[in-house]
């Protein structure tokens, strides 16, 4: 068994989970999958995802996960961490390109691959094969697409626009946006210094966000924004105080917005598990109450 190869596979899967998909999505996942899977050179196969413009930003991602396996580094006892450290970093990426390709224009793409590497093998052959050969390559360069499936993805996107102006631009800014304000604000509710006014500002913002997040299909990031307004619902109503631990836990997630949001290469673990580890303890205690 190829372990780097393996690796990469569940860590793109792991990432996929963690996005609401539908049948198509799944469907573009085990694309990718079988294509990883079934690649007889990662490295060039990796290579050949970064110089497709769809797929660029999860090529290169891979090939830092493939650096990582194959450094000769890796510490056993901590592993399992760094794999979800790993699949989390890889949802961005995922997400977007289940959200602007669909089974058939994968499909597609890597077929133009294909034919693309023919073409090199086709001009050691002799003049008059190559330009009867070349000639015929040209079309199948360009990805035929049916009336119907260009209908479709007008309409898409044109929904999409119209609903929400929806763009991953738009989106990391609207979520990142109210962040450093919130983690100076944070400062302040351990000082119990805020107005019932702020709180409920914030906890509508952190809401809205989480929702927003959850219709995108960051399964993460929604969680982390529910947790946070919880929390400062519940420091609002005096049902917990505002203790280095509540406060921190918070923080936590916050931190781990930013971390998956950006993609940062940093090790989050204990900040994710802290965060959940705290939204368990705010369900308890609701229970409780």
């Amino acid at each position: 068994m190829n372990f780097t190869k393996q690796y990469i596979i569940q860590s793109i899967i792991a990432a996929a989970n963690n996005l609401r998909l539908s049948s198509e999505k799944i469907e573009t996942v085990a694309i990718i999958k079988e294509r990883l899977n079934s690649s007889k050179e990662l490295t060039e196969e990796i290579k050949n995802f970064k110089k497709i413009t769809e797929l660029s930003k999860l090529g290169i991602k891979l090939s830092e996960l493939q650096n990582f396996i194959e450094s000769g580094k890796i510490d056993f006892l901590k592993v399992s961490d760094k794999f979800k450290e790993h699949s989390y970093a890889l949802v961005k990426e995922i997400n977007y390109v289940l959200d602007i390709l669909t089974p058939q224009a994968i499909r597609e793409l890597f077929k133009k691959l294909d034919d693309a590497t023919i073409n090199v093998d086709l001009t050691k052959r002799e003049a008059s094969e190559v330009k009867l050969n070349s000639t015929a390559q040209i079309e199948t360069e360009v990805p035929k697409r049916s009336k119907a499936d260009e209908l479709k993805e007008a309409l898409i996107f044109e929904e999409l626009n119209k609903e929400d102006g929806f763009s991953f631009e738009n989106f990391e800014q609207k979520v990142l946006r109210p962040i450093k304000e919130l983690d100076t604000f944070l400062n302040r509710v351990a000082k119990y210094d805020y107005t019932e006014n702020e709180v409920n500002i914030n906890i509508k913002r952190m809401i809205d966000n989480g929702a927003f997040s959850q219709k995108v299909g960051f399964e993460i990031l929604s969680n982390m924004h529910k947790i946070f307004a919880a929390g400062l619902e519940m420091i609002n109503n005096k049902k917990i105080a505002p203790s280095p631990n509540v406060i921190e836990a918070l923080r936590a997630c916050l931190i781990v917005i930013v971390a998956v949001v950006r993609g940062k290469e940093v090790d989050i673990t204990n900040y994710l598990n802290r965060a959940e580890s705290f939204g368990k303890t705010l369900t308890q205690t609701k229970k409780v109450i």
